[in-house]
């Protein structure tokens, strides 16, 4: 829009005012949760959100929440990216995204336990740092893993404080995955369910994503080092090599160096501490593309998401549940 002071005019306003204020504020000075419109009913996930920061806004195809509680907002977030609302959401049948739909997604009383997790899942970027903040309790430090696992991060929990670093968040991909499994099942013991009822709707209604699940294949330092799934094109290794695949290579552990048109079949069983490494142009980032390596490190491992429900339904179940439940 040309006339910016116009469009800032039309921008909607909260319905509460502030104590230190005579008027509602613009939606756009909080954070906010925004949700994806279009609903796929077959994809791998049907409901998609995340976190807008302030000062963002947004055009039609999405649509977004704001929060007079802080801690509502993180309620409402958290249950948004977990399989059992993920299911309820399915279960409506409806493509569309909207507040009638919004207006049913429980507002769950959480503990830190949960709200660690999503945190460490979206506040990706420094300004997430004044949402961190407000959050903070000193029982994020407390957290643990549910079960021990060479390819997450061992001090992710204890190394947190009340200032936002960019050492905090999880970056690889088992880990956010990891944390998200965690969710699942402490969202489901929140909404009363059993384990074989959690299992039951992710053998039921999530096919596409227990065949991704069954296809990719994670390093030992928990980076995909490929996939079949179709919403991660690009990630990790092609399964076959074509003529303009990137060189590949190989540096095994007594010191040989490989160099080759491979594929993801061609290195899947290579030695362990085998490094399969390539370069590509990156274009993610101001300034251009430009050169980047990525790099993996055997062996590679699938993980069983059944697996780890049980195993993390188990630790949160005997856990004492932390206090500070918002």
């Amino acid at each position: 829009m040309a006339d910016r002071a116009e469009y800032l005019r039309r921008v909607p306003r909260v319905p509460w005012t502030e104590r230190d204020r005579l008027s509602p504020r613009p939606v756009t000075d909080y954070y906010r949760l925004v949700a994806r419109r279009a609903l796929s009913q077959s994809g791998e996930r049907t409901l998609t959100t995340t976190l807008l920061i302030p000062g963002s806004a947004h055009i039609d195809s999405c649509f977004s929440l704001t929060f007079e509680d802080i801690h509502d907002l993180l309620s409402v977030l958290i249950g948004s990216v977990t399989v059992p609302l993920d299911f309820f959401v399915k279960s409506t049948g409806k493509g569309d995204f909207r507040g009638d739909l919004a207006n049913q997604l429980p507002l769950l009383a959480l503990d830190p336990r949960a709200r660690v997790r999503i945190m460490l899942l979206t506040a990706i970027g420094k300004h997430f740092s004044g949402l961190w903040e407000q959050v903070w309790t000193t029982e994020f430090a407390l957290g643990k893993w549910s079960r021990e696992d060479h390819r997450l991060p061992p001090n992710v929990f204890s190394q947190l404080t009340g200032s936002w670093l960019s050492t905090y968040p999880l970056r690889t991909s088992f880990a956010r995955r990891m944390a998200l499994v965690e969710l699942d099942v402490l969202i489901a013991q929140a909404l009363g369910l059993t384990l074989e009822e959690l299992l039951l709707i992710y053998r039921v209604q999530f096919p596409v994503m227990q065949q991704n699940e069954r296809d990719t294949w994670y390093d030992a330092h928990g980076r995909i080092a490929f996939t079949s799934s179709k919403g991660l094109v690009g990630v990790g290794l092609p399964r076959k090599a074509a003529r303009n695949t990137p060189e590949v290579t190989l540096t095994f552990p007594d010191g040989r160096i490989k160099k080759g048109g491979f594929g993801w079949e061609d290195v899947r069983d290579v030695p362990d501490g085998t490094a399969v490494s390539v370069t590509v142009s990156d274009d993610t980032l101001p300034g251009g593309p430009h050169q980047r390596e990525r790099r993996w490190v055997a062996p590679f491992a699938t993980a069983n998401r059944e697996e780890d429900y049980r195993i993390a339904w188990e630790f949160f179940a005997n856990q004492p549940k932390p206090t500070g439940a918002a």
